[in-house]
């Protein structure tokens, strides 16, 4: 059964990003968090990936946030 907290996560995930998976593993190469299925086509963190998808998707907005700033900053 999935928390509406960890649903959350994963629909933000889905919304950043497509889960990349190997193919074998219901594992995101890109964020770590637990995906539907080995093929990855829904991201589904389980309580105990919450806080780091949490923390890695406001890592992934600073970083966006930083980009934008250098591209202004060289206009």
């Amino acid at each position: 059964m999935v928390t509406p907290e960890a649903a959350q996560v994963g629909t933000r995930l889905d919304e950043h990003h497509t889960p990349e998976t190997n193919g074998r593993m219901p594992v995101c190469r890109k964020c770590g968090a637990r995906t539907d299925a080995p093929a990855g086509h829904h991201h589904r963190p389980t309580e105990r990936e919450l806080i780091r998808s949490d923390n890695w998707l406001v890592a992934e907005l600073r970083m966006s946030h930083i980009q934008q700033a250098r591209t202004l900053r060289q206009q």
